[in-house]
């Protein structure tokens, strides 16, 4: 019986067709067996040959395959003749095997025996509580492969009626703490869909790997029906799908999800609209709706249109003359109307080979125009808009005049009929503000002149503050009425007030001489600083934002005005520092902060100059270097000033204004506009702070920043260099009840290491000989160095020792003799054993006896803890500003006591930072991005770490 056992095996794992006739030939000699205990131990032995083979090979599969086969055919035998119930038993008590490949085959044999069972197949109470119970062992395994194969297994044990069912708790966790991405990729397959997996399932779409995102858009299109999904959710998974920088996410979006949802909303845009909710943020909405209406013809789209009964209403109420928009109210809905506008946007993208069935769904502006001027006339009068109804219907508006910003303006009617309704709708009572922008829009479509335009919105400006009474004035008379407007605003509706500022702001924006104008000054004189002081928070909002646009066309205008919206940020609401904020950030982005110093020199009392100037000649000689060291002064406290203003929202508990100034800075240092290691190394350390691991905003945009920064040129690297000891003696002399106490060091520096890196600089091929004489990383290894060689403090010497094995040095590189010194003065004091192994990896570097260690940011995703246990079990208690009161630390060096970390810089200034234009994207940022979006909570212990050659 051996022997035919072992010659059957070895014919199985040759060729899979044979396997039907090889079971009936073992089964005619099972039948015949007198000792079925030994055949059954026979039959183990030869699939146990195969179940020590870990890797992936075709035969090991065929005999497995085999093998279950074989032994189902037994299932409902009894006693020893029951070769499944053998083969079971034994495979459980092989799941504790210390060889990897026995607990995976284990696993895999287990799971191809389950899923050959039949649905009303049934097993013994107890054996399938002891199969749970060594699966859930199994599920936690330290190989993967093994995990993988015991979640495969257990997806046919779920019970989706038990709430407490314990498979369905392990599938939950391991889909959020498993560290492989194939274990959550196979548990998220898997899993039965409840209420209380949804949300995990949606979690997935924000994995770290493209793989495991790319399954949970599977996922959601196949088992999971749109009506299950709240609007949030739905227009979330859209959003983070469509956007993905992953192809294969978002085609996985695209082909599989989007479809599966329209196809449930049976194949109707306007159903599918409504599930979407159109009247809130509706960008993520129209590109879904766009890639649906790309997947159809144009024939097919414009029939489809013309089919809804509501369309072809509307479509004929506006083409007959006329038409009563009251009569429309059905089908001015939304969702009619958002969809009408996208199919119009596609049919006009296409071009001329589309407008044949473009005519039969936008009708000629002669008919358009006059519909919505009645249409607005009919809407209550609504400046601002609070109820359900009030801001449908403003919605509906937004949607009509965005097409009829679509019209073929060829006809000079059409475009003369949408131009006079634009200005007689504008200074209308009953127009909301938030029409305001749409018909600018439709104005700069219309009218190409643009002094013609500006004369224009000047005009309602005035016939919004001060009616005119329809006269008309020509240019000087309109100037004139302008600059003779009443300063008080007391006496003026608010709904006005918010009008005139609105229309100011589209007429600033669309201002293309950087100049302020007469008619702009008047403007400003007379509404926008009124209007700063007024109570409504909104009005001075709206205020504060057309006095930055001034700002914007004027230096002149700038300096005088910056100390208010430096006021504003001081004592104002939160809205209003919102906006002045931003202000003050895109002034200096714009003029930089020298333009904004004081003069040092003072008039003289009779006003007069030149007499000043020639007595002060004689002096000038004498008192010139004093005069220069306090006009630099002067000059470093104005700026100083500013930005400890401006930095104060880095700590900010409104997460809106953090990220305000998070993002104004760190344009500002990617512009060179800025120079100062402080603001650096304020933003890495809220990078790694673990108390905002919960804003993925600020996450995504530091992550995006300093890759790019550090790659952009040598200076910045420096920049990135000269923070890394302050950051470490920051985190060092945290408290413990401080978040950054919680931060990994070796992290910390990996990074900063890879971002000083001179080979990842991409404004410029470097060559060899150039990394010889401009290796930031070589200076850096002597300033670390030299403070484990003279620095008294209590500092972590296996820190920085790693930090020096890390650095890439030349051999050749002039300074490398001085590095042999300094590192055999090191060996003398140094005594941490591992921090002597990494000197010795620092050492082989420097002589050129081995590899320069690799940077491994892009190779592991690091994970921010901190290995002191004592420090874990910590209570984050502090806040954002508690940090930022420990992230500013000053270098200890004597050099660096006035160094440039000091100062701040601007670039017209400074030789040291000049501007460059940078190319999009970095070689190592999307790794970075991936750090920041990881959602798998498993770590890893921290262990020695393996100092030799890879």
């Amino acid at each position: 019986m051996a022997t035919v056992l072992v010659e059957t095996f070895q014919q199985s794992q040759k060729n899979v067709q044979k396997h039907k006739q090889l079971i009936g030939k073992l089964s005619k000699a099972h039948s015949r067996c007198q000792d079925c205990s030994g055949f059954n131990q026979e039959f183990f032995s030869c699939t146990l040959h195969a179940m020590a083979v870990f890797n992936r090979e075709p035969a090991v599969e065929r005999v497995l395959d085999f093998a279950v086969q074989f032994a189902m055919t037994t299932f409902a035998e009894e006693g020893d003749r029951n070769v499944f119930s053998f083969l079971l038993a034994k495979v459980m008590e092989s799941n504790s095997s210390r060889d990897k490949g026995i607990r995976m085959r284990s696993m895999e044999i287990v799971k191809k025996m389950l899923d050959r069972l039949e649905d009303d197949a049934e097993l013994d109470v107890d054996v399938c509580e002891e199969l749970t119970d060594m699966l859930l062992i199994r599920l936690n395994d330290k190989i993967p492969a093994v995990r993988c194969q015991a979640a495969l297994a257990l997806s046919r044990l779920q019970d989706p009626g038990d709430p407490d069912c314990s498979i369905q708790k392990a599938f939950q966790r391991a889909m959020i703490l498993d560290s492989s991405p194939d274990v959550r990729k196979t548990v998220l397959s898997h899993i039965f869909v409840r209420p209380d997996t949804i949300e995990i399932i949606l979690s997935r779409t924000r994995d770290i790997k493209d793989l495991v995102r790319r399954t949970a858009y599977e996922v959601l299109a196949q088992r999971v029906i749109i009506r299950s999904l709240t609007i949030a959710q739905r227009r979330g998974v859209l959003s983070q799908g469509l956007a993905d920088r992953s192809e294969i996410v978002r085609k996985a979006c695209t082909a599989q999800l989007l479809p599966a949802w329209f196809k449930q909303c049976e194949s109707d845009f306007v159903q599918y609209l409504k599930r979407m909710d159109v009247e809130g943020e509706d960008e993520w909405v129209e590109k879904s709706v766009m890639v649906l209406i790309e997947t159809q013809s144009p024939a097919e789209l414009v029939a489809g249109f013309l089919d809804y009964e509501e369309c072809s209403q509307l479509l004929s109420s506006i083409r007959q003359e006329g038409g009563e928009p009251n009569a429309d109210a059905a089908a001015l809905t939304p969702e009619t109307v958002f969809y009408w506008r996208c199919l119009c946007q596609h049919l006009r993208g296409l071009g001329s080979a589309a407008e044949e069935f473009l005519d039969q769904i936008l009708p000629e502006g002669a008919r358009l125009c006059p519909y919505l001027l009645r249409l607005v006339q009919d809407t209550g009068k609504s400046s601002v808009c609070d109820d359900e109804d009030d801001s449908m219907r403003v919605f509906v508006l937004q949607q009509l005049f965005k097409i009829a910003a679509l019209l073929d303006f060829a006809d000079e009617a059409g475009r003369r009929q949408l131009k006079d309704s634009v200005c007689k709708l504008l200074p209308m009572d009953n127009v909301p503000g938030a029409l305001v922008p749409m018909l600018a829009t439709c104005l700069r479509a219309v009218e190409s002149s643009h002094d013609a335009r500006m004369e224009t919105l000047l005009e309602v400006i005035s016939d919004i503050h001060v009616p005119l009474n329809e006269q008309t004035l020509d240019a000087d008379q309109l100037h004139a009425t302008l600059a003779n407007m009443s300063l008080s605003v007391e006496n003026v509706p608010l709904e006005a007030l918010l009008k005139c500022l609105l229309v100011l702001q589209e007429l600033l924006l669309d201002v293309t001489q950087p100049s302020l104008s007469p008619p702009l000054q008047a403007l400003t004189d007379t509404l926008v600083l009124p209007c700063v002081q007024v109570t409504d928070p909104v009005i001075r909002e709206a205020a504060v934002k057309c006095l930055g646009l001034c700002c914007l066309l004027s230096l002149n205008f700038a300096r005088q005005h910056l100390l208010l919206f430096l006021q504003a940020l001081e004592v104002d609401v939160e809205c209003v520092q919102m906006t002045a904020l931003r202000v003050v950030l895109d002034l200096l982005h714009t003029y930089g902060l020298n333009s904004f110093e004081l003069k040092s020199a003072k008039p003289s009392a009779d006003g007069d100059d030149d007499t000043a100037a020639d007595a002060g000649a004689e002096k000038a000689d004498e008192d010139g270097e004093n005069e220069g060291e306090e006009a630099s002064d002067q000059k470093s406290k104005i700026a100083n000033n500013i930005l400890s203003i401006v930095s104060r929202f880095l700590d900010s508990q409104n997460d809106e204004l953090c990220h305000i100034a998070m993002l104004g800075f760190a344009k500002l240092l990617l512009a060179g506009r800025l120079v100062s290691s402080k603001i650096l190394l304020r933003l890495f350390l809220l990078w790694f702070n673990p108390a905002c691991d919960d804003d993925l905003m600020l996450r995504q945009m530091l992550a995006s920043f300093f890759p790019v920064y550090a790659s952009a040129s040598r200076y910045n690297q420096e920049q990135m260099a000269s923070i890394l000891v302050p950051a470490l003696t920051t985190v060092w002399n945290a408290p413990d009840n401080s978040p950054l106490a919680f931060i990994n060091v070796n992290d910390l520096t990996q990074f900063l290491v890879e971002f000083s890196d001179a080979r990842q600089l991409r404004s410029k091929p470097v060559a060899t000989e150039d990394l010889q004489e401009q290796s930031v990383h070589e200076d850096l290894a002597v300033k670390i160095a030299n403070k484990l060689l003279t620095d008294d403090d209590d500092i972590d010497e296996r820190t920085l020792c790693r930090v020096l094995s890390l650095l890439h040095v030349t051999p050749s590189s002039s300074v490398s003799e001085e590095l042999k010194a300094l590192d055999t003065q090191l060996l003398e004091v140094v005594a941490d054993k591992m921090a002597l192994r990494y000197l010795a990896k620092f050492r082989a570097n420097i002589c050129g006896s081995g590899k320069v260690t690799k940077s491994r940011t892009s190779a592991k995703t690091p994970m921010r803890s901190r290995p002191t246990p004592a420090r874990r079990t910590t209570t984050r208690t502090a806040t954002r500003s508690v940090v930022a009161k420990k992230a500013i630390v000053e270098d200890s060096d004597e050099d660096s006591e006035n160094a440039a970390d000091e100062e701040v810089a601007d670039v017209a200034s400074s030789p040291v930072a000049p501007r460059q234009k940078l190319s999009r994207g970095c070689k190592s940022q999307s790794n970075l991005v991936e750090k920041q979006l990881i959602f798998s909570s498993s770590s890893e212990e921290e262990s020695e770490p393996d100092l030799s050659d890879d």
